[in-house]
């Protein structure tokens, strides 16, 4: 059971000195009210005052908001815009901390967050990040009926930024979410279908006789995954607080049943998408994105990075650098027409 890699993204634990890697604590913490009336915390960097655009960054497993604080500077070096972050259900500072709520309630509170950000910043462009499983949540919810129509086409995104001159800014008549693009780092595609039989079997046997079984990263540690290469991104995780290291079997059986249906889905077609992903990833194999790929499902559609040496956590790796340009240059380029690459199989030796 614990000879895969899942449970090696929650954190690699050295004893390394953190202080090269500090990220940017929030300027602000806000508390939205879920639909069902729980908390989401919901954390806030950079303009607050008039942003020029928000960028919404979802969270992987084990994972929470505070995860994206080293990517404002880079992803804005104009300083107008406001990145938001929301702990999901059972990690961070949530309520149910350590249970696993289930995807379709995961979809509903990003669709509370982004009315929340449509009804205070009504007409701005949305982009969204997502990362690991919130890349494989961002791919549900770009097919999912309750959130699907917030995720807007390249013509009417065309439509708007033609309204004004800036890349960023459209229309404030508008008080829907405007998600005009959308960044996909390391998906976690990682379905049952590719996993091993000895692995899906002992797996869904646990969840089921001991699903309050808690697996702790020290086991991670014995199995040599590394989700990043930075030593000093690995310690400073292993000492926040926030990160959720011991894992009940419930909750990595709630990811697989996730991963499973994102793995099912390619960026919606027509939505401008980026999606990035290292040759180097430990948590999520190689042959799970080429199985992902190799689907019959939707012809994939946007652009997509592979990254030579790039490791699971993209933009907290000794390589970053490139990505975090790449992103840069991704949400500031002009939105004229939908840039379109083939799947990448011959870059992942597929």
């Amino acid at each position: 059971m614990f000879a895969w890699g899942l449970l090696a993204s929650i954190v690699a634990i050295t004893s390394n000195d953190a202080s090269a890697f500090s990220p940017r604590l929030e300027d602000r913490l806000i508390r939205v009210k879920a639909s069902d009336a729980q908390i989401i915390p919901l954390r806030l960097w950079g303009k607050q005052d008039a942003p020029s655009a928000i960028i919404l960054c979802i969270h992987g497993f084990s994972d929470y908001a505070r995860g994206f604080g080293h990517m404002l500077a880079a992803l804005d070096t104009a300083n107008t815009s406001l990145m938001m972050a929301f702990d999901q259900r059972g990690f961070g500072e949530t309520a149910s901390r350590g249970q696993w709520a289930g995807h379709d309630v995961m979809i509903s509170d990003l669709h509370d967050v982004l009315l929340y950000i449509g009804e205070r910043y009504p007409g701005l462009p949305i982009h969204v990040v997502g990362e690991s499983m919130g890349a494989a949540l961002l791919l549900v919810a770009m097919h999912h009926p309750k959130t699907s129509a917030f995720f807007k086409s390249t013509t009417e995104t065309n439509s708007a930024a033609q309204q004004s001159p800036s890349t960023f800014r459209t229309s404030r008549t508008n008080s829907n979410p405007q998600v005009q693009s959308s960044i996909l780092l390391a998906p976690a595609v990682w379905g049952w279908s590719a996993m091993p039989w000895y692995q899906v079997l002992s797996l869904k046997l646990f969840s089921q006789l001991l699903p309050d079984l808690r697996l702790s990263s020290q086991y991670a540690r014995r199995l040599g995954v590394r989700p990043t290469d930075d030593p000093t991104v690995a310690a400073y995780l292993a000492k926040d607080p926030l990160m959720l290291r011991d894992i009940p079997t419930s909750m990595i059986a709630g990811l697989s049943d996730l991963m499973s249906e994102a793995s099912l889905l390619m960026p919606k077609k027509g939505h401008r998408s980026l999606v990035v992903i290292g040759t180097r990833d430990e948590v999520i194999p190689g042959s799970a994105y080429c199985a992902w790929l190799a689907k019959s499902h939707e012809i994939a559609t946007g652009q997509w990075i592979v990254q030579h040496d790039g490791f699971h956590m993209l933009t907290r790796q000794m390589k970053s650098d490139a990505i975090l340009i790449s992103l840069s240059n991704f949400l500031t380029s002009q939105l004229h027409h939908l840039e379109q690459d083939p799947p990448p199989m011959k870059a992942l030796k597929c």
